[in-house]
């Protein structure tokens, strides 16, 4: 039996995409010998100028609401939010955002091993528009979070790529935005500081925030996330209730 999508009454959107495709080339655009000789025997056929990263993604995602976007790696997930970000436009159809936005991919990018902890955090949070006030006022909490408190003078190099992870994610949650496009962005925080991130989020379910987050980790889009995308070779292969999708998803079904 189908689940009905969950209702939205009065709730403006926050993203809409229509008929959105992405092309990108293949190789380099200039001829080689070989290349010219294969289009004058086979009149180019054979030759592919351009691969489809997007093909055809219709969505409406309404403010406030956590969805998820899962699929095998290549599917797509990253060009969608990076085209969602405005980061590169789509070659068909068109994105409608409305609200201020954070794009973070992989929660350390941004920092400099060659700098302390502590200055990475003020040049990470204002790269993210956090103010540098705030950034003072919430400095010990940050590293107390973090449980960094005695790592703050040491330079970033010298950490584990978790402990960038719980830096710069005890950072994030102060970040002010409408709208979080997340890629990937937990995928190196260490397994013992799942439950402390996951409480956060927890925490923001029934914010008017809206996110929209690429993940592998299905137990963490069904616990946060009520809708979800999947995504395959660029193609739209579900766009509904958590539940239902994963289920689809699971099962390599489409609907």
């Amino acid at each position: 039996m189908s689940l009905p999508s969950p209702k939205i009454c009065d709730v403006p959107s926050a993203i809409r995409a229509q008929n959105v495709g992405k092309l990108f080339p293949r190789g380099k655009s200039y001829d080689t010998a070989f290349r010219t000789l294969t289009k004058r025997l086979f009149g180019g056929l054979g030759r592919t100028e351009s691969f489809s990263a997007l093909k055809d993604i219709s969505f409406e995602i309404f403010k406030g609401e956590k969805i998820a976007i899962v699929g095998n790696n290549g599917a797509g997930k990253t060009t969608l939010l990076r085209v969602i970000a405005g980061l590169c436009r789509p070659t068909t159809g068109e994105i409608q955002v409305d609200g201020d936005m954070i794009l973070l991919r992989g929660l350390d990018v941004g920092m400099v091993d060659e700098l302390s902890a502590a200055e990475n955090l003020f040049l990470y949070g204002s790269i993210y528009g956090l103010d540098k006030e705030k950034i003072k006022a919430k400095f010990h909490d940050i590293f107390k979070w973090a449980e960094l408190e005695a790592f703050a003078g040491a330079k970033l190099g010298t950490f584990s790529s978790g402990m960038k992870a719980r830096l710069a994610f005890s950072a994030v949650r102060y970040f002010e935005a409408e709208i979080f496009l997340l890629d990937e962005a937990f995928s190196a925080t260490d397994r013992n500081f799942k439950t402390k991130y996951e409480e956060v989020f927890r925490k923001q379910r029934n914010s008017d925030q809206t996110f929209l987050i690429a993940t592998h980790d299905l137990d963490f889009a069904r616990m946060f996330c009520t809708k979800t995308l999947w995504l395959d070779e660029g193609e739209q292969m579900a766009f509904d209730s958590t539940e239902k999708v994963l289920k689809l998803y699971t099962e390599g079904k489409a609907t």
